[in-house]
């Protein structure tokens, strides 16, 4: 990057340095990715190599930052220099050229004074269901790690955030008056004290805590019914086996423009037939309310679909759940499904189809949707 075109730095070195401070709440660590426990289909020796190179499983953090300002869907400047953060998952590589438009408008943009402490809960994707999921809702979990109360808190959030996005804040406790709405491309909020808390994924691989993060959010948006309590021998007290799934349910994938779906299975109609003749249910959770996805996850023993947003929602199935994503052979997408559920204690395959045209189609090989439900077949006889 040039800096002396455009000024940015690394916001965990800026802090170090002395501007703000830094919680640490987990430690970084390498480890293997565990193989998917299914992969059938147009697997390449590239994609094999990127699953299995992708060691590394960063700590998470709570920033403090005095002074900071934010602009677009979630950007953060000190000084007049823009943060990156691999913990944020924020790259020069893949920000330079966003950072660079922003800069080119930013004596344009209108100061918003904040002067109450204020979270920046989103991020890149902030209107769609899947990051919301895995990237920002698990943040709240964090805070609350730090001590923080978050229906005490205050949220920044882009005036053009979903409704769900609401909704859900509204489950766990956070009221509209805890919201601070900013114009992403008019507005650069200068904040008093802005507090930051990471991802709990770096790339496509998961922090352990994300089982943590679950439990966080299932407590509070979806507690259930209060049981009398028992003794309890003292090496149990604070264990609660979870019911396992058993419902066989087919996420339909949505084909609505807000859901920002690119990409196409050609054979998707020959899957959903298969999968129904097969005992599947077909759902669509884009048409159900946020409680029903949560118990409709809740239910599950086996979960199958095309890779995107919908199938996500396994953050809340139960362990030993078994979730397999029919995706293209591209490296866009990467692994994080599969990576999400090891860390929750789920089964996780795939079945990889071809090369995604430019019109985003793809097509999985007939023979390949047949074995994925023989497999599956297979692992109920066990």
């Amino acid at each position: 990057m040039d800096n002396a075109a455009l000024a940015a730095a690394d916001l965990r070195e800026t802090v170090q340095a002395g501007r703000g401070r830094c919680t640490d709440l987990s430690l970084s660590y390498r480890d293997w990715a565990p193989p998917p426990e299914l992969l059938i289909g147009a697997v390449t020796p590239t994609l094999l190599r990127v699953y299995h190179e992708q060691t590394t499983v960063l700590g998470t953090s709570l920033y403090e930052l005095p002074g900071a300002e934010v602009t677009e869907e979630g950007v953060i400047l000190l000084d007049g220099v823009f943060q990156y953060a691999s913990q944020l998952n924020i790259f020069p590589v893949n920000f330079e050229d966003h950072f660079r438009a922003i800069a080119a408008r930013l004596p344009d943009l209108r100061r918003v004074d904040v002067e109450a402490p204020v979270v920046l809960l989103t991020g890149m994707g902030h209107q769609m269901y899947g990051h919301w999921l895995v990237d920002f809702l698990p943040k709240l979990f964090l805070l609350d790690r730090a001590g923080h109360d978050i229906t005490r808190l205050s949220y920044l959030l882009p005036a053009d955030t979903p409704d769900f996005a609401r909704v859900w804040l509204g489950l766990l406790g956070i009221g509209e008056d805890r919201l601070v709405v900013y114009d992403r491309t008019r507005d650069r909020v200068a904040c008093r004290r802005l507090l930051v808390p990471t991802a709990l994924r770096f790339v496509s691989r998961a922090s352990p805590l994300m089982r943590q993060a679950r439990r966080f959010l299932l407590e509070r948006a979806a507690p259930g019914p209060r049981r009398q309590r028992r003794w309890q021998a003292p090496w149990t007290l604070g264990r609660r086996r979870e019911k396992p799934g058993t419902e066989k349910i087919l996420i339909s994938r949505s084909d609505n423009a807000d859901t920002h779906n690119r990409r196409t299975l050609a054979e998707r109609a020959l899957f959903e037939e298969t999968a129904l003749a097969r005992g599947f249910t077909r759902v669509r959770p884009e048409r159900l309310s946020v409680p029903e996805q949560i118990a409709l996850f809740r239910s599950a023993g086996t979960i199958i679909g095309e890779y995107g947003s919908g199938l996500h929602g396994s953050l809340f199935a139960p362990p030993g759940t078994t979730v397999v994503a029919l995706r293209d052979n591209g490296l866009e997408l990467g692994f994080l499904q599969s990576s999400i559920d090891h860390a929750l204690g789920h089964a996780s395959g795939y079945v990889i189809g071809s090369e995604r045209s430019g019109e985003g189609f793809f097509s999985v090989a007939p023979q390949d949707i047949d074995f994925l439900f023989d497999w599956l077949d297979w692992r109920g006889l066990r």
